[in-house]
């Protein structure tokens, strides 16, 4: 995937990992250094493929309010998104298409 598809893929990922704590939460602000996912939620029809709409609806489910953060002042994050995948990383058992169908 291309650097925007995986940020989307990403967010989409983190709010479903965290649903449990945030359904119910009314002002949910979602701080991102990608200026484009915030395009990409506002738009969510100008998207040609399917996977990346149904991860745009996933996200949408939140009613997330996007606020961008600019690289330099988000560097926290990134230390924890460019950290790879270890022996006590549980797999997601549950299918994201079935979760979003449900």
């Amino acid at each position: 995937y291309s650097q925007v598809k995986l940020e989307l893929h990403g967010l989409f990922h983190a709010l479903r990992a965290v649903r449990a704590y945030i359904y119910g939460v009314h002002c949910l602000i979602v701080e991102v250094d990608a200026k484009y996912i915030k395009g990409m939620l506002n738009n969510p029809d100008m998207q040609p493929n399917a996977t990346i709409n149904r991860w745009i609806a996933g996200v949408l489910l939140f009613n997330p309010t996007i606020v961008h953060v600019p690289a330099t002042k988000h560097t926290g994050a990134d230390g924890l998104s460019r950290r790879p995948a270890s022996a006590e990383d549980k797999d997601e058992p549950d299918d994201p298409d079935e979760w979003l169908d449900n």
